[in-house]
């Protein structure tokens, strides 16, 4: 839910700059159903990222199922990420140990090690680990936080010429420590790839509307291309490319109205409840056109690939 109240504090320190950001007037806010926490949208000029305060992960957002996303996993049933399409489109000609932090289900590391990597993955969410393990038959698969891992792997001289992190990036609470951790973990020339959704994405504010996903405890930080640049380069990373990515096809989309139609009509008083769902189902296949054609002008996810030029 997100409001707009009379006072706040109008400045915080940015996350990735260190300058000073600053709410809006009045600031936005969004109480969270998940922990009854309020946190504030604020804007860094500097570096152009927007992020919410205050800006403390709450992990038990994933192993309980506070999103929707997650009930998918853990019933195997998530679909392959089209943010990570990319990789695989031009996937690096070493093939290497590779890890993806914030593995999920292991989608994407079943697809790495089908095409010859060593797969390794993280994630904190213990059930999607399981059925990483049951689904895919990964071993190499834990239950950790990056900064556990990056100690383990510093201890057995373990590097990765590959490192994914998908849709992973905006939950940070310190994205230039997960970077920096992600760099040691790094071979020199090693490839760094993920993803993030795109703050100016195509109808972001009704999305937002309908569902909390991109709202904390779950993302923290709304990235644009500019922001999400001068992060990776702040941290020594050269960015190869960044993409806009993962446009929905139109047979998708149209399913995806009806399905918001049956659960949002569940909460429509008497009559209402009977009547308008048909009609306005039998109207989907019309409506999807609009974002169809809006998504191609403004995709949902910004993809980036980049390059490890130096160890730390």
């Amino acid at each position: 839910m997100l409001r707009n109240p009379a006072k706040e504090p109008n400045a915080v320190q940015c996350a990735v700059c260190g300058n000073e950001a600053t709410a809006g007037v009045p600031p936005k806010q969004h109480l969270a159903h998940h922990n009854s926490e309020t946190y504030t949208l604020y804007r860094c000029d500097a570096c152009q990222l927007q992020f919410w305060w205050p800006l403390k992960a709450d992990p038990s957002v994933y192993e309980n199922e506070g999103f929707d996303a997650y009930s998918d996993y853990h019933a195997g049933k998530r679909p392959f990420p089209r943010w990570a399409e990319p990789l695989f489109a031009e996937l690096p000609s070493h093939r290497e140990a590779a890890l993806d932090i914030g593995c999920g289900d292991g989608s994407v590391l079943n697809r790495l090690a089908q095409a010859g990597f060593a797969a390794h993955g993280i994630d904190l969410d213990e059930k999607s680990v399981l059925i990483a393990h049951t689904k895919f038959g990964l071993q190499n698969v834990a239950t950790s936080t990056l900064g556990e891992y990056a100690k383990k792997c510093s201890s057995t001289g373990q590097q990765f010429g590959l490192i994914t992190f998908f849709e992973v990036l905006e939950h940070q609470d310190a994205p230039r420590e997960f970077l920096s951790q992600v760099r040691r973990l790094a071979n020199a020339g090693a490839t760094v790839a993920g993803s993030v959704p795109n703050r100016a994405r195509f109808l972001a504010a009704l999305d937002r509307k309908l569902s909390d996903g991109d709202l904390p405890p779950h993302h923290f930080l709304w990235f644009s291309e500019q922001a999400l640049r001068f992060l990776l380069e702040k941290e020594g990373l050269e960015v190869v490319r960044i993409a806009k990515v993962g446009a929905l096809p139109y047979w998708e989309l149209a399913a995806k109205l009806r399905a918001a139609i049956d659960r949002k009509s569940k909460t429509w008083p008497g009559i209402g409840q009977r009547l308008l769902p048909p009609v306005l189902k039998a109207l989907s296949p019309f409506a999807a056109v609009v974002p169809w054609l809006g998504m191609r002008l403004a995709s949902p996810h910004l993809y980036f690939e980049c390059r490890v030029t130096t160890g730390r």
